[in-house]
């Protein structure tokens, strides 16, 4: 393996050199064992070369079909859109040299910087734009992630089959040169442009007779790497990507991305210096032991919250009373303090920390406060005005879980501060990611463990997660107050008055945590252990690595 890379890293300086366009200027504004990262030990030694290590293999590597925060953590440095979001939440420009937004908000115009390149050195043009977005919405590509572009005039029509593709407002004045219009004011559309989902791929490579992401030969991208090797569940080798807009800037000359499952595998492996980083679910309770009061352990707040679905399709958690009660009756600084080793903050609401509040100097969720009171003894009332006092009549609730050890302790938390304070019983369910997620949709549960971290800073990221098309798989919440809460949502993303916006934001979140479909527990931090030898490879706040800044 190393002399592979060492070859592949040869060649990418060599095209580099030979292309003589590394780019001008400068941005504007769960794998395996030690055993595979252990084959990449001595790799460290030998050129500006990353070793990363992730706990599984991204979802996906197409843009077009990702809607998952593990394969964003791959996307975001194989690939470049028309901005992109930096470690502390502002926006830069990427590809995008300018834009004007019309009078009524409504259409953007954005010119593209001169001579961008895919990764094979042909043309990047507006018209790549066009197709990309296009695809994500055909109905027939089935984008799990097609509801991002809806804010696109005409798109939702389309994806839904209500449409045509020409009604779909985006399209290429010329080569650098690409307008869309909106269907209502969205305040935060650039904040979307850097999402996987607006990202360019190529035509003709897609639409090759080859699956494109099943070879680095017909891997085709436009970020500050390329992929040079594909080895499923083991590895990635990415490599700088020399026609790259900017890649005078990038100091890497490569990534390897390793997986592994095992915490304590990976852990070992970084202790024995056969990786340089690792990050997410990797960071277990060892690392933070052994790490915690080490610069290399680094911590970052998202803007996500972990919570819990209760099933509302179910008669006996049908009453909001009843999922209130159970809310209540837990204690989330002690779950905190006491079992997630990352030790985040509890969750006293939904939106989290982080998302600004137009006209405040404070955050929303400094602004707007706490909308949960624990309080045992309103708790077992509520439970009791539900029909089922002390827990009597009310069944052995199923509370399922993900088998990783911090869900399971938490999960045996809950069960017994739901048994002591209210007498209610559960059985815990525990699954592996893939099963899990396919006994979430098909509503295997009572209760569900969940959480999302945002794509955008504005509240709707957050919100908007409960309106009715997002929750036929997930808590199932129906019913008036659920449609007056759509509604909610619907006009917020109507308005171009951010101020009038937040307000009614303010309302919706108060209307979700007094129906409580969800169980807020804590915000979601996420964390890198990485060498002293490495500078540069940051989280921001949606929770992805970027390579594109880092050295070592």
């Amino acid at each position: 393996m190393k002399r592979k890379l060492c070859l592949l890293l040869c060649a990418a300086m060599a095209a580099a050199a030979l292309a003589g366009c590394g780019g001008s200027g400068s941005a504007e504004n769960d794998g395996q064992n030690t055993s595979q990262a252990a084959g990449s030990e001595s790799q460290t030694s030998e050129g500006n070369v990353l070793i990363y290590a992730m706990d599984q293999e991204p979802e996906t590597i197409d843009p077009t079909m990702n809607n998952y925060s593990r394969s964003s953590n791959v996307l975001q440095n194989l690939f470049s859109g028309l901005f992109r979001m930096e470690a502390d939440g502002s926006l830069t420009n990427a590809l995008c040299e300018e834009y004007k937004v019309s009078d009524d908000t409504l259409t953007y115009t954005f010119t593209l910087k001169e001579g961008m390149k895919w990764s094979d050195g042909s043309d990047l043009t507006a018209n790549d734009f066009v197709y990309s977005w296009l695809r994500v919405l055909n109905p027939e590509t089935a984008s799990p992630a097609s509801w991002e572009l809806y804010y696109i005039q005409g798109a939702e029509e389309y994806n839904t089959g209500g449409g045509s593709v020409e009604d779909v407002a985006v399209k290429a004045v010329d080569d650098r040169t690409l307008e869309v219009t909106l269907k209502s004011p969205t305040a935060y559309f650039l904040y979307l442009l850097a999402g996987t989902n607006f990202f360019p791929v190529k035509q003709d490579v897609v639409e090759g007779e080859e699956v494109w992401t099943k070879s680095a030969d017909t891997y085709i991208c436009n970020g500050p790497f390329m992929m040079a090797e594909i080895n499923p569940q083991e590895s990635y080798v990415l490599v700088k990507n020399p026609n790259y807009y900017d890649a005078d800037s990038v100091q890497l000359d490569g990534v390897e991305v390793v997986f592994i499952e095992s915490p304590e595998a990976a852990l070992s492996a970084y202790n024995a210096g056969e990786i340089d980083a690792m990050a997410d679910g990797l960071v277990a309770t060892q690392a933070f032991q052994q790490y915690g009061d080490s610069d290399e352990l680094k911590s970052y707040d998202l803007i996500g919250t972990r919570y819990y679905d209760f099933n509302c399709s179910k008669e006996y958690l049908s009453d909001p009373k009843v999922r209130q009660a159970l809310s209540l009756a837990i204690s989330r600084q002690t779950i905190c303090d006491s079992v997630v080793p990352s030790k985040p903050k509890p969750a006293y609401a939904y939106v989290p920390f982080g998302i600004p509040y137009e006209g405040s100097d404070s955050d929303f969720r400094t602004t707007v406060g706490d909308l949960i009171t624990e309080d045992v003894e309103q708790a077992k009332q509520l439970l009791a005005d539900a029909g089922y006092p002390n827990g009597e009549g009310l069944p052995v609730l199923t509370l399922m879980v993900t088998n990783s050890q911090e869900n399971k302790d938490t999960a045996q938390v809950i069960q017994a501060m739901w048994k002591e304070n209210l007498g209610v019983e559960t059985e815990i369910v525990t699954y592996e990611d893939k099963v899990y997620w396919d006994e979430h949709a098909a509503g295997n549960f009572d209760v569900a463990y969940d959480g999302w971290t945002g794509d955008y800073l504005d509240p709707d990221t957050n919100l908007n997660c409960f309106t009715q098309a997002r929750v036929f798989d997930e808590n199932r919440w129906s019913g008036e107050k659920a449609l007056e809460y759509d509604a909610m949502i619907e006009e917020c993303r109507n308005l171009a008055d951010n101020n009038e916006r937040m307000e009614i934001f303010v309302e919706a979140e108060k209307l979700l945590m007094e129906e409580m479909p969800v169980m807020p527990l804590y915000f979601r931090n996420t964390q890198l252990l990485v060498k002293p030898s490495v500078s540069g490879l940051e989280k921001n706040v949606l929770g992805h690595t970027l390579f594109v800044h880092a050295s070592k």
